[in-house]
């Protein structure tokens, strides 16, 4: 089932299943976080029912509006290179106040990117719940009341681990293709 809330997971919650994967740490480390221009724009989905718009922010970072139906909401990005595959780390929009008692979470996803064609994969919900429950993921983790996985991991344990665990069978949900929006001209009016 597809999430259709908005909230601080806002992407998380529209491109996974209804129950998230978060980190309270983010997966980037300060020196680490990459910039591509060629994200900026709009992408939506094949069947245009979701887009999200990445826009240049401060500090190499991106700020992102995903917007469904009529809801839309806007996070901060950042780009970063984990061994092989590159992730978003999606958080609070920078600067927004978070009110008390509520944690400004990450979430992390794999992306690819040919061309006009965005992939966007986060880790699997299932996999790591069980992973979590069991205690066998390997890395620090835990399911809270609301049944949503969170890492506790340092990031520098999380990079490790999405290094090792990087080609594991089923470690991230299908992805959600989108492509890149065309820009049309508007015509001058004669």
């Amino acid at each position: 089932m597809r999430a259709l809330g908005l909230t601080i997971a806002a992407l998380a919650a529209l491109l996974s299943s209804a129950c998230l994967v978060v980190s309270l740490q983010p997966v980037y480390e300060p020196e680490t976080i990459a910039f591509d221009p060629a994200l900026l724009g709009t992408w939506v989905a094949a069947d245009d029912d979701m887009s999200v718009s990445f826009e240049r922010a401060e500090w190499h970072s991106y700020h992102v509006t995903i917007a469904e139906r009529d809801n839309s909401s806007r996070l901060s990005a950042r780009l970063t290179r984990v061994g092989e595959q590159l992730y978003l780390d999606f958080s609070p929009l920078d600067g927004a106040d978070v009110a008390p008692l509520l944690l400004p979470v990450h979430g992390v996803y794999r992306l690819e990117l040919h061309d006009d064609e965005l992939s966007l994969a986060d880790l699997n919900y299932e996999l790591l719940e069980r992973l979590a429950r069991d205690g066998s993921a390997g890395l620090p983790m835990t399911v809270d009341a609301r049944k949503n996985v969170v890492i506790t991991a340092s990031t520098a344990e999380l990079r490790r681990w999405l290094v090792a665990h990087a080609a594991d069978e089923g470690m991230y949900s299908a992805p959600t293709a989108l492509r890149r929006k065309a820009v049309t001209d508007n015509p001058t009016p004669r």
